[in-house]
């Protein structure tokens, strides 16, 4: 899909430098590698979630050129967790970061073991994986920055230097 320039509207025929900048502006818009997610479910047993990319989808100028935009579709991620395992409830409304696979995932996260290439997506949503512990400043909460901090309801863990601080109201 090419998309025009100013001079392109004005002139009606696109020349092959303005063809290119479409191109490479139509991949920016088409190419997936981080976005910033906000959970809507999350599938425990299959740790998977239902995740909106918290920013819109440009699709068109109105006639006046301003954006005409609108929701990404939901994505179903594959969620992270590290190893050693560091667990923590996923909630509706939690914030993270997507990343998409330069290939996709697939078969590796069905069956764990080294796979041929399955399919030939390409950084598609549905090869995204989770990334939890992110926030935006609006969620933000208050930490120190000369500790390890745990928080975990109400309650908060403060590791310092031949220090434990443990609190119910963190």
């Amino acid at each position: 899909m090419f998309i025009p320039s100013k001079a392109n509207s004005i002139t009606g025929n696109p020349n092959i430098i303005q063809i290119m900048e479409g191109i490479v502006q139509r991949t920016g818009y088409e190419l997936n590698c981080m976005r910033i997610g906000i959970v809507q479910a999350f599938y425990p047993d299959d740790l998977t979630a239902d995740i909106l990319i918290a920013n819109k989808k440009t699709i068109g100028l109105n006639p006046d050129g301003t954006q005409n935009v609108k929701d990404f579709p939901l994505i179903r991620a594959k969620v992270a967790y590290c190893s050693p395992f560091i667990t923590f409830p996923i909630n509706v409304g939690d914030e993270c970061i997507l990343l998409f696979s330069d290939r996709e995932i697939e078969s590796w996260f069905i069956n764990g073991e080294v796979n041929p290439e399955g399919y030939s997506r390409i950084h598609a949503f549905t090869d995204a994986v989770a990334i939890f512990g992110i926030r935006s400043l609006p969620k933000m909460v208050q930490i120190a920055t000369d500790a390890l901090t745990l928080f975990y309801g109400d309650s908060g863990i403060q590791l310092k230097d031949k220090e434990i601080i443990v609190s119910t109201d963190a």
